[in-house]
């Protein structure tokens, strides 16, 4: 059986966020989704009031990327003012969800005879669904949150950060050893995915289960977008910075080193969310305000115009539960990329298109990127070597070689 045209089957698949106008949860959802479906029959089943207009408007729109794929959308109740109070309360009410996709899968399958069950989303391991009591051979992953928060990264958190980060080393550790749910499904399923690398430890310690490494996110093609642009002596060094303005992705980090440098540099902040406001007047504190532009939330595309004018992309985050996608589109534009030696995002970034800063003294990390930076200003030829390592590093993370991957796990289901 050839790897490019394997046997065309039919896939259930759970995926509670699927959305192809954003990243994160839903882009990662959809991306399979969309992928998937280039070699099978997909039957995906999605939460209903959060995704179902817009994928009834792209469907729409794209008829021809559909084409083999069927959306069943399963209401989830909503409780904001107790999630507010609450955060964790979410699960409850995804659990809840997750038990009504069951019901409905179960006449769903009466009727489709699924060759192949898969819970994509959401990728963390705490509620792995009931999907896999169908019976039928059960792919877990790509899954992730069972990394723990760098104590030494704590102090760059703020005071709300650092409890509820510390109260969530203490909750994952627990979760980890003692689900139940997970111990069971992860004796259930056939293969379980992690896009982790440091999780493969824990999973074989914790539940006895050997893993296969998939990244959850993925570039389509070299396409277009990468960026020829050079940095000349006479102008700043141009940083790109993306994330959720939340305590974990760690700002405040790279908003220190820019007042270390000694060089000229320009940030451009992309995204918005809690901190924003906070972040904008620490920028302040250390009076580098004029140093940073803070654009908010931004249509996708031009994000890419911004990062294509950028000189280095930069990552600050201190707990991710994988790897996003803005990093690989940076390496995909040609960014080197500056980033804390933490978390799955760091396994992906080399010596040939990166450079990773060391954790072990949690004072001088903003010392350390003022350095790297510096350094990066001076010496164009060796950000210019990092930017060409950038393409090539991004063309192993290609979705149709993912797929093929992913092929080859649903036929060894099959053959067991």
């Amino acid at each position: 059986m050839s790897t490019d045209q394997p046997k065309r089957l039919k896939v259930l698949l759970g995926c509670y966020a699927c959305d192809p106008n954003f990243g994160s949860e839903p882009g990662m959802g959809w991306n399979f989704v969309k992928n998937i479906a280039k070699f099978h029959d997909v039957h995906a089943i999605v939460e209903k009031y959060e995704f179902e207009e817009n994928l009834t408007k792209y469907s729409m729109e794209h008829p021809e990327e559909v084409k083999n794929i069927t959306f069943h959308f399963i209401p989830r109740v909503h409780h904001n003012t107790l999630r507010k109070i609450w955060p964790p309360s979410y699960y409850w009410f995804y659990r809840k969800w997750q038990k009504e996709a069951y019901k409905y899968a179960i006449e769903l399958d009466k009727k489709e005879n699924f060759d192949v069950i898969h819970q994509l989303t959401l990728a963390g391991y705490r509620e792995p669904g009931f999907l896999w009591k169908l019976g039928k051979p059960f792919i877990w992953g790509p899954i992730g949150g069972l990394n723990q928060t760098a104590f030494c990264l704590l102090r760059y958190m703020g005071w709300y950060g650092k409890i509820f980060y510390i109260m969530r080393n203490i909750i994952n550790s627990f979760h980890k050893k003692w689900s139940y749910a997970a111990k069971i499904v992860s004796k259930k399923a056939h293969s379980i995915i992690i896009s982790d690398p440091n999780s493969a430890q824990d999973i074989r310690k914790l539940w006895n289960r050997e893993t296969i490494l998939m990244r959850e996110v993925g570039v389509e093609g070299l396409g277009c977008l990468q960026s020829d642009i050079h940095h000349l002596p006479d102008e700043p060094l141009v940083i790109c910075w993306s994330g959720v303005h939340e305590p974990r992705k760690g700002l405040p980090i790279l908003i220190e080193a820019i007042a270390h440098c000694k060089r000229p540099m320009l940030v451009h902040v992309l995204g918005k969310g809690p901190c924003m406001k906070k972040w904008q007047k620490l920028t302040e504190a250390y009076n580098v305000q004029n140093q940073f532009i803070f654009h908010g939330a931004i249509p996708h595309g031009k994000v890419f115009s911004i990062m294509q004018k950028c000189h280095i992309f930069a990552i600050t985050s201190i707990s991710e539960g994988g790897t996003t996608t803005i990093v690989l589109e940076a390496l995909q534009i040609g960014l080197p990329i500056i980033a804390l030696n933490n978390c799955a995002y760091a396994s992906v970034i080399t010596d040939d298109c990166g450079i990773k800063i060391n954790l072990k003294n949690g004072r001088g990390i903003p010392l350390q990127f003022a350095k790297h930076l510096d350094e990066l200003f001076d010496n164009e030829q060796e950000r210019r070597r990092l930017s060409q390592g950038a393409i090539s590093r991004s063309q192993k993370f290609l979705w149709h070689n993912k797929i093929l991957k992913l092929n080859k796990i649903y036929e060894q289901a099959l053959r067991n």
